[in-house]
């Protein structure tokens, strides 16, 4: 029987439009199963528009700048030069994100995996900055698999992953560790983003003692039962367990998968 992971990669592989791989110019800078601070730049303002979160033009312009992120290839990478990767984006409310507790499972699973630097609890303009040149940087560097990028973050960094996944294409999956979604001042949850066509699906993880464990019900109300599902464990506020963001992600994947199979609807001719 097919490793029901292979199946996974090949459904969805099987349902997108890919460009033909190849290796970009940046990849010999790069070393497989090693982690590799990269210095990035985001040079050119985005658009207001285009990030929900910002409160005015001024966050634009506040965004560009220098920043760094954290590149680990999974074994292989280096091997097939045709072959793309899942993509998981971690934030972190201190900043410096690492793999934590899910380093094991994205491992195993040959994740490619940016862990942003200067993404912290403050100003969203340095937030969103540091995703944008993280993320517009590594697409052009490594070989990801568009449509199977994943965002995830505990705290502050949860309610960053939920901007991210909507201000670039190809996001699937967010894992919302200890805090719901991005909220702006008038406190309504930024959640337009997440609703589009093919949809993001949402996992979060909440402690039982955790101050933020309100929001479980809300997320599920503004983000809708079908795209959304709560993981719940003994403990505080902070990132899962191994075992429980597991299981989150295994539901991300799992919906995903699903999707993917859903025969298309046959176009209307007229």
């Amino acid at each position: 029987m097919m490793n029901p992971d292979r199946i996974l990669w090949l459904v969805l592989i099987s349902t997108l439009t890919l460009s033909c791989a190849k290796v970009t110019t940046n990849e010999h800078r790069v070393a497989e199963q090693k982690e590799v601070t990269i210095t990035c730049k985001l040079t050119q303002a985005p658009k207001w528009s285009d990030v929900p979160i910002f409160e005015s033009a001024n966050d634009c312009q506040a965004a560009t700048g220098t920043y760094h992120y954290v590149l680990w290839l999974p074994k292989g990478y280096l091997a097939d030069t045709q072959r793309r990767w899942p993509c998981m984006f971690i934030a972190d409310a201190k900043g410096h994100a690492k793999m934590g507790n899910m380093a094991a499972w994205l491992k195993a699973r040959g994740y490619i995996v940016v862990m942003l630097v200067q993404s912290k609890n403050g100003p969203w303009p340095a937030i969103v900055g540091n995703f944008l040149a993280a993320h517009d940087d590594v697409v052009q560097r490594v070989r990801i698999q568009e449509g199977l990028k994943f965002a995830t973050g505990v705290s502050g960094g949860a309610r960053a992953s939920s901007v991210f996944v909507q201000i670039r294409p190809g996001f699937s999956g967010l894992i919302l560790q200890g805090a719901g979604l991005a909220y702006k001042a008038n406190s309504v949850y930024v959640v337009a983003g997440l609703r589009r066509t093919p949809p993001i699906y949402v996992a979060m993880t909440m402690g039982d003692l955790d101050k933020n464990r309100v929001e479980v019900e809300e997320m599920r109300r503004w983000i809708g039962s079908s795209h959304f599902q709560a993981f719940e464990f003994q403990g505080g506020h902070g990132w899962a367990p191994a075992e429980v963001f597991e299981r989150a992600i295994a539901w991300v994947e799992g919906k995903i998968r699903d999707a993917a199979a859903e025969p298309q609807s046959p176009q209307k001719v007229n």
